[in-house]
């Protein structure tokens, strides 16, 4: 029909229509969250066909089938990565554009609201000293958590590990360390960690996106608190320094 413009091929995302029509959303943001959806439907699909691969290496002898079969496994890795990777960058863009209203929470109960969502894997253990209430967005307060514990998991070099979150009063504000028994950072790191797909050790010693600490500083920032490795005065441990939002 004349007069009508072409469908776009992508519909407008929920982030950005929530912002309202009078305000222009991030072009970069908006790039990654469609980017991160079409892209995410072309891995999904590479994790499938090794499956319709290996169901057609049946009349192959043994030892070429066990053969491909590591390489179509090594496919599956890679593809998985791209994925999660994908999925982060995702979430990323939609920080601060998909975020609940801003209230006052139990730290107490954010960080179960966290741990609900991705429990700590087993010989983990986790202790909170001191309350404290913050002010924010609740589902953006529990990613945040999520984003410190995972890197401090990922990044142990043991089986079982304790994670210590300490909170105390700040100027206003509440300060909160969340501390580890894991590696460390070493100091000339401190600040690198939190750039955008940073790790520190090789995806095949250490499954990871390096999104997690650039998530959880934009969450803080756009709170307008700060976040900063500490310096460790012990030869073990990491430890994060937060200011955010809130009373103790």
């Amino acid at each position: 029909m004349t007069g009508q413009s072409a469908p776009s091929d992508h519909t407008l995302p929920a982030s950005a229509a929530a912002l309202g029509p009078n305000v222009v959303p991030d072009p970069v943001e908006e790039l990654l969250y469609v980017l991160t959806h079409d892209l995410r439907t072309g891995f999904r699909a590479i994790l499938t066909i090794p499956d319709f691969i290996e169901e057609d290496l049946t009349p192959l002898p043994e030892p070429q089938q066990r053969m491909l079969a590591e390489h179509l496994e090594m496919l599956r890795i890679q593809a998985r990565r791209c994925d999660r990777m994908l999925l982060d960058l995702r979430d990323y863009s939609r920080i601060g554009r998909m975020a609940a209203p801003t209230e006052d929470h139990r730290l107490s109960d954010i960080i179960s609201r966290s741990l609900s969502t991705a429990p700590l894997p087993d010989g983990f253990t986790l202790s909170i000293r001191g309350t404290a209430s913050l002010s924010g967005p609740g589902n953006e307060l529990a990613q945040l958590f999520g984003a410190l514990f995972s890197n401090s998991v990922k990044h142990h070099d043991m089986t079982t590990g304790h994670i210590d979150i300490t909170a105390i009063a700040k100027d206003q504000m509440v300060r909160i360390i969340v501390a580890d028994d894991g590696p460390g950072i070493p100091s000339r790191f401190r600040t690198a960690v939190f750039d955008m797909l940073r790790t520190l050790r090789p995806r095949d010693d250490c499954e990871g996106s390096g999104i997690g600490l650039t998530l959880a500083r934009k969450i803080v920032c756009n709170l307008g608190g700060t976040i900063e490795v500490m310096d460790s005065q012990d030869a073990r441990g990491a430890a994060i320094s937060l200011t955010l939002p809130g009373h103790v």
